[in-house]
């Protein structure tokens, strides 16, 4: 009956250190597709320019941030950006909500148990800029150049406040990142973080579904052949 718990503890650190190794695999793919967007989006001067309504939006919300009530409703929204993740996450893998709460003092969702989507739920926030992803489906919707330029703006703003949420909410003390495993976390969100910023920069000048293509098998496919031969 003593040898159950042990043979637990170091099953959970074997399944933990194989994990760590997959995600740690996954990362260096991502750098592997960020190199591949650096020389792709870099090779003509024409190219780079399709970003400017990005670095404007991006540099935008920095602009807004130093004044002090736009800041402290930002902050706030932060929270609630947070938040919200965690909840949309765990309405996606079928969990009962029972409380979403968020102030200053304590910001919490409450909802059932299960037994898979634990990873997805915990680190979403940290991972998924969900307000830039909602609005790369409206580059579809037409192509009058004024509009696209306007949607960018608005995915560079709101990217550049996923990473403010990012910088702020990320620490090891947190719960969200302990309870996974703080390096399976810490490999987690920096590989998404990579393929997030990868996706974002190709919009522009590949069209939203080439970008998909070229970040999630294109560019992979690339480095693994290059490995391999």
């Amino acid at each position: 009956m003593e040898r159950e718990p042990k043979i637990k503890i170091i099953l959970g650190k074997v399944l933990y250190v194989f994990a760590c190794l997959i995600w740690a695999i996954l990362l260096l793919m991502a750098v592997g597709v960020l190199v591949s967007t650096y020389r792709l989006e870099t090779v003509s001067t024409g190219r780079m320019r399709l970003h400017m309504y990005l670095v404007i939006g991006f540099s935008a919300f920095f602009a807004s941030y130093v004044i002090p009530r736009v800041r402290h409703n930002v902050r706030w929204m932060m929270t609630f950006t947070h938040e919200f993740t965690h909840l949309l996450f765990a309405i996606l893998f079928f969990r009962k909500i029972h409380r979403l709460n968020v102030d200053d003092k304590d910001s919490h969702v409450s909802f059932s148990s299960g037994w898979f989507g634990y990873h997805a739920i915990t680190l979403s926030p940290y991972c998924v800029p969900v307000f830039t992803l909602a609005l790369l489906p409206w580059r579809f919707t037409t192509g009058n150049a004024i509009f696209l330029a306007a949607i960018d703006l608005l995915i560079g703003f709101t990217y550049a406040f996923h990473v403010c949420c990012w910088v702020r909410q990320t620490r090891l003390y947190q719960t969200d990142i302990i309870g996974p495993g703080v390096v399976k976390s810490l490999l987690c969100i920096a590989t998404f973080h990579i393929l997030n910023f990868c996706l974002i920069v190709l919009t522009p000048s590949s069209g939203v579904i080439l970008a998909i293509q070229r970040v999630f098998w294109e560019f992979p496919k690339e480095w693994i052949m290059t490995l391999v031969a």
